[in-house]
């Protein structure tokens, strides 16, 4: 124990140690419960001499970042208590936006650490129960240096995306005899610039990838290899070009009865499909054929389009679902957003589908009803699937998700089986936040409020209120 002559009720501290003066200054703090609480676990820390005295006086003017991000944020709190998982990310988010440093962004997340984790040690009243810091942050802001040179450079961007605009036969390479699958790069670029799926998704999408939804929409049917799982996404007008473009050429060289996928080839008398080797030796000569960055890879148009979705006002939650990852860690990585951008969209509930009195009047892309064989095939445990119809997915393996699908329509009839869903996650809310602080409990919450407020706006329509 060190005693140091200190009095706690004032603003400014001077401290001697091994030689050095160091002055602690608490005014920045907003008056009151915080100014108070820091000023007492600052002394009683210095006090224990668990810390050095130059780590603890770092800690207090590092201490300002996390207050200057309340105030920017808009975010309040009341007591220690009000800082959760979400708070946590929000604040690790407005770092990586920052622009500092990855060693000033370290020590600002341990600085709040530093409170929090003696609070909940010794079990302070108006402090969580359990700490919210779970080690990956650190992991995270160090990771970001490395990330952006990840994203392609948006002058780089647009002269990709005017080489894009050329048909895809003026995209090619110079015509050899020995060149068989030259003219599949330009639209696999095209794919994956628009879309962001992974070249190995790519590779083996089916020729039948591109389906409409039940409005005429585009949704292509995205296989992933690396974790078994299949999703289906919204695309534009340029994916669909480059799919008919592959499917013509298939056609004119005779493959169209014999391919399975959209990046098949001819390789004498045999059918061979295109692999990730030939696929990227391929993208270094378009790439230097029309004078770009030669350090460009697939992958970049994943790490941007991530970004550029999240700058555009997708939510995390959107993104991941969108880009296929198994985690919110991987989408935290694209996290470019600006604060107010960002909390915004923790705040808001994100998509919930769509309530209606009925399915009874769902119609297909062509706008005829649907028969009752067919409802029964798109109908999930808590709602119907508005996915591509020939499609069948009656044991969906992720239904929190289709709870965010703008596809997903519910009504009156499985109010009951919400309110189980909703009981059941709050029962397990405690396991799924043990393990996982940073990710599954995010999406957790998110998942909660959706049935919350399906559930409300279900009763309402049952009671004959306007549902808005």
């Amino acid at each position: 124990m060190v005693n140091y002559l200190i009095d706690i009720k004032t603003d400014y501290w001077s401290i001697d140690s091994s030689g050095k003066k160091f002055n602690f200054s608490f005014e920045f703090i907003p008056d009151g419960y915080f100014r108070d609480t820091i000023k007492e676990i600052t002394y009683k820390t210095l006090t224990i001499g668990n810390k050095a005295v130059s780590t603890q006086h770092r800690y207090n003017y590092f201490l300002k970042h996390f207050f200057n991000f309340l105030e920017e944020t808009k975010v309040e709190i009341k007591t220690f208590e009000d800082f959760d998982y979400e708070l946590a990310e929000l604040f690790v988010f407005y770092l990586l936006d920052s622009g500092k440093a990855a060693s000033t962004r370290a020590v600002c997340v341990a600085a709040i650490k530093n409170i929090l984790d003696y609070g909940v040690f010794f079990k302070t009243p108006g402090f969580p129960r359990h700490t919210v810091f779970d080690g990956t942050e650190f992991r995270l802001l160090q990771t970001q240096d490395t990330l952006k040179t990840m994203v392609i450079d948006d002058d780089e961007l647009e002269k990709i995306d005017n080489v894009l605009k050329l048909p895809f036969k003026n995209q090619g390479f110079p015509t050899r005899s020995n060149d068989r699958i030259g003219y599949l790069l330009p639209p696999l670029v095209a794919i994956i610039r628009h879309t962001g799926i992974r070249i190995s998704e790519a590779l083996v999408l089916k020729k039948d990838c591109l389906q409409p939804d039940i409005l005429g929409k585009n949704l292509l049917e995205v296989i992933s290899p690396k974790n078994l799982t299949e999703r289906y996404i919204p695309v534009n007008n340029k994916v669909k070009a480059a799919v008919q473009y592959l499917l013509n050429e298939q056609e004119k060289r005779g493959l169209s009865e014999l391919a399975e996928s959209l990046f098949s080839y001819l390789s004498g008398r045999d059918v061979a499909q295109l692999g990730q080797s030939d696929a990227r030796s391929k993208l270094d000569i378009w790439l230097s054929m029309h004078q770009l960055d030669p350090a460009i890879t697939f992958h970049s148009f994943r790490h941007t389009l991530g970004t550029e979705l999240l700058n555009n006002e997708m939510s995390p939650f959107e993104v991941m679902q969108y880009l296929g990852h198994e985690s919110m860690h991987s989408t935290r990585l694209y996290a470019k957003v600006r604060n107010d951008k960002l909390t915004a969209e923790y705040k808001k509930l994100g998509f919930i589908g769509l309530i209606k009195e009925s399915i009874e009047d769902l119609k297909d892309s062509s706008g005829e009803n649907l028969n009752q064989q067919t409802k029964l095939v798109i109908q999930l445990p808590d709602g119907a699937c508005g996915k591509p119809l020939e499609k069948e997915v009656p044991n969906c393996k992720k239904p929190n998700a289709c709870l965010f699908c703008r596809k997903f329509i519910t009504t009156p009839e499985y109010l009951a089986v919400h309110e189980d869903h909703l009981k059941r996650i709050r029962a397990d809310k405690e396991k799924y936040m043990a393990e996982d602080l940073f990710g599954n409990e995010h999406i957790l919450n998110q998942t909660e409020k959706a049935l919350e407020t399906i559930i409300s706006r279900l009763k309402a329509l049952e009671g004959g209120e306007i549902v808005g």
